[in-house]
């Protein structure tokens, strides 16, 4: 008799996307004078030094983006798609994504600490050393993705799912890994 994985399939709802503008201006720009930007394409482009707050982003797209310094603290990101971007080092912390996809990005380093993540994919992404700490994950697919030295403790995981991931010395320290299948993942020294 084979024993089947008791894990339920994650379905993550991708974004939303409607008509977008390619910008002629850089997200600081937007972001120093707006609370929220939306239906903007972001294209080969470099921010830095960016430091917000409670901003919101709605239905954008980065592709080739590099993001240096940037801290995006308890902002809202709905509807967003990050694409070859590097986000190494930038900070998230305590914001909330919804419908949002890292696809073949960078992430080494990138704070996500007590975020709230609905919907949300990251394929083929290098995040090493992330820091995803204290978080809540609903309906979240990590694919493909390298994960190695990242901190996931006191998260909290529900439909969360790790598909061929490198979690190579990750730290889940208090964090409830029921019903999430580890089995395609590479795990060797995790916490």
């Amino acid at each position: 008799m084979i024993k089947r994985s008791s894990a339920k399939p994650v379905r993550v709802v991708p974004p939303m996307m409607e008509e977008q503008e390619t910008s002629t201006s850089t997200l600081k720009e937007w972001l120093d004078k707006e609370e929220t930007v939306s239906h903007l394409l972001f294209c080969k482009g470099r921010e830095e030094g960016i430091d917000q707050s409670y901003k919101s982003l709605k239905n954008c797209t980065f592709r080739h983006q590099t993001f240096c310094e940037c801290k995006f603290l308890s902002s809202q990101l709905t509807d967003v798609r990050f694409e070859n971007c590097d986000l190494s080092n930038i900070s998230f912390a305590e914001s909330s994504l919804y419908r949002v996809e890292f696809i073949s990005c960078k992430l080494l380093g990138t704070n996500l600490s007590e975020t709230t993540m609905n919907h949300v994919l990251l394929h083929e992404c290098n995040a090493g050393y992330i820091n995803l700490a204290m978080s809540k994950m609903n309906q979240v697919r990590f694919a493909h993705s390298q994960f190695r030295n990242g901190t996931l403790n006191d998260c909290r995981f529900t439909s969360v799912a790790f598909d061929g991931c490198d979690l190579v010395e990750a730290d889940f320290s208090h964090a409830s890994l029921r019903g999430i299948d580890l089995r395609t993942s590479r795990i060797s020294g995790i916490t």
